[in-house]
């Protein structure tokens, strides 16, 4: 080979060598079974109506105070984490005990909290319950669809997969669209998600097989998609939780 060409070749592997590597997404690049998504259609339909339209879940929450660091406190004992900048804090600050709020859950924003006033709507890092349990929309999302049946309990399971894996990605893009996140971290980050996915896979379908193995039944199958389902649900909170902290990557390093 002449000296010329290793030089090329050199060059073309650093090129490669630059590229950023390729992240895992939670949600499957190849749409999976399908037949759930009418009886989910259908469980959605026989819910009472919701108070903010275009939304999966909404309900009507009442504002007690807002606290450093960023915890915003509901009436109801919930303590959320809201995403604001700049001076926005300010109408957290402002907003009067008692007023009413809409608490959202849509799959363009995720959670938000919306003053219908206004029409501000604050998007949501986390939240938890008064006694410190994590708490999301999607849960109460989940309980609404009322789900009662085994073939509804499934249906219901592949509904909750889609979602937390969906939050799950929309963290990620969150997280590795920060403007100052250093190379090294950025590169960690993509690898531990990868990592994080695959967990997330091979942990839920062996807990599932572990599950129908042992029971069997028509109620194997809810169980261990219920199963299937914390565990995306809990890779969820891990990322939820350090999500407000990440946004000393939106800031140059010393400022």
């Amino acid at each position: 080979m002449s000296f010329r060409w290793m030089i090329a070749g050199f060059l073309i592997a650093g090129l490669h060598a630059a590229e950023p590597a390729a992240v895992t997404w939670a949600t499957p690049a190849k749409p999976e079974w399908d037949g759930w998504v009418k009886d989910v259609v259908r469980m959605r339909a026989a819910r009472r109506p919701q108070p903010a339209s275009g939304c999966l879940h909404s309900e009507t929450v009442v504002w007690d105070s807002y606290h450093d660091v960023n915890q915003s406190r509901l009436a109801d004992g919930r303590v959320l984490s809201l995403q604001w900048k700049g001076d926005e804090w300010k109408v957290l600050d402002g907003w009067k005990k008692g007023k009413k709020l809409l608490l959202c859950y849509d799959e363009t924003n995720g959670a938000s909290l919306l003053d219908t006033d206004s029409e501000k709507r604050f998007l949501i890092n986390g939240g938890r319950q008064e006694k410190g349990e994590f708490a999301h929309p999607i849960d109460a999302y989940l309980s609404s669809l009322n789900a009662r049946s085994s073939y509804d309990m499934m249906s219901a399971g592949y509904e909750a997969l889609r979602l937390w894996r969906l939050e799950i990605d929309r963290t990620v893009r969150k997280t590795l669209a920060k403007k100052h996140l250093p190379e090294k971290e950025r590169k960690e980050f993509i690898e531990l998600t990868a990592a994080r996915v695959r967990y997330c896979e091979l942990q839920g379908s062996f807990g599932a097989s572990a599950i129908h193995a042992d029971i069997g039944g028509t109620m194997a199958g809810p169980l261990g998609s219920d199963y299937a389902v914390g565990i995306y649900r809990d890779a969820y909170r891990q990322l939820a939780e350090l999500a407000e902290h990440l946004n000393a990557y939106d800031q140059e390093p010393g400022k």
